[in-house]
C-alpha cells in the first residue's frame, strides 16, 4: 500500500468513533468496505511513560468485521495516544504487539461477544487440550 493510501485509510479510521455499526476501510481479498459487528477490547487501555513517546495509552482491540463477499474475518489493530497526537486517539496503522495475558483478555472478551462460531472453538480447544498434553 502506498504512503499516500495508507494516510487515506489512518485518517479514515482516526476520524471514526469505531463503534459496532460502523464502516471501516481495510483492504483484504479486493474488498475494502466493511462493516463492525462487534468489537473486543481491553477493559482499560494500557498506560506507561515512553522516553521517546511520553504517556502512552495503547488500546489493542479485534474486531470482527462484515461485508457482502465475507461473513466473519477478525481485524488485529490498536489505538494509541503520545505526545505526538497531543492525547487524542490515534489508530496505530499496523498489526498490535500483544503480551499473553492483554491477548488472552482480548479473546475472552471475543468470545463473550460471540465473535467466533463453536466449531471453531471446539477446533480451537482440540488443539489447546493437544498442546496442554503434549
Amino acid at each position: 500500500m502506498s504512503a499516500a493510501s495508507l494516510a487515506g485509510v489512518r485518517k479514515q479510521v482516526t476520524d471514526m468513533a469505531t463503534t459496532i455499526g460502523s464502516t471501516v476501510h481495510p483492504r483484504y481479498k479486493g474488498v475494502g468496505v466493511w462493516r463492525v459487528k462487534s468489537i473486543a477490547r481491553l477493559q482499560q487501555p494500557i498506560r506507561y511513560p515512553d522516553s521517546v513517546l511520553g504517556n502512552v495509552a495503547y488500546e489493542p482491540r479485534i474486531l470482527w468485521l462484515q461485508s457482502p463477499a465475507h461473513s466473519r474475518v477478525l481485524w488485529f489493530a490498536y489505538w494509541i495516544s503520545t505526545r505526538g497526537t497531543k492525547g487524542r486517539r490515534a489508530w496505530g496503522g499496523g498489526a498490535p504487539m500483544l503480551e499473553e495475558g492483554v491477548l488472552l483478555e482480548l479473546l475472552k472478551d471475543a468470545i463473550a461477544n460471540g465473535m467466533f462460531t463453536k466449531s471453531f472453538l471446539k477446533k480451537l480447544k482440540a488443539e489447546l487440550d493437544a498442546a496442554i498434553a503434549g
